[in-house]
């Protein structure tokens, strides 16, 4: 299903309202994850790191795991909840964070010893670019 939102805001109240939604998404992943669907570890994967093709449009999508693994790629937001889902699902009490970098947003994971784990870079750096 889409969900369309409108969202006003710029800087740390924009990064904070996107904080919020890609939390709540992920926890929904997490609960797919934890009712049975499947879904293989975010580094054991072909995915790749790819930027918003719409850069700068003002429009932004946040893609859910199973889109971004049948892609074979997600932007930032989209590798942050296919992984925070899977963080949640284990257990572990980890958490989006939202960067302002001007602009736009960067975000990431605080794992729960505090932190910070960016899939973008890691992927990155796995994939050779």
């Amino acid at each position: 299903m889409r969900v369309v939102l409108d969202i006003g805001g710029r800087g740390r109240g924009l990064a904070l309202t996107i904080r919020s939604l890609l939390q709540a998404q992920a926890e929904g992943v997490a609960r797919e994850i934890l009712e049975g669907r499947s879904l293989p570890p975010l580094y054991q994967t072909r995915i790749r790191y790819q930027p918003e093709p719409q850069r700068g449009s003002g429009v932004e999508y946040f893609d859910g795991p199973w889109r971004v693994l049948a892609r074979g790629h997600g932007d930032c937001d989209d590798l942050v909840v296919y992984r925070l889902g899977q963080l949640l699902a284990s257990g572990e009490r980890a958490s989006a964070i939202c960067q302002w970098r001007t602009p736009r947003y960067h975000v990431a994971v605080r794992r729960a010893d505090g932190s910070a784990e960016d899939p973008s870079k890691i992927l990155i750096r796995k994939n050779g670019r």
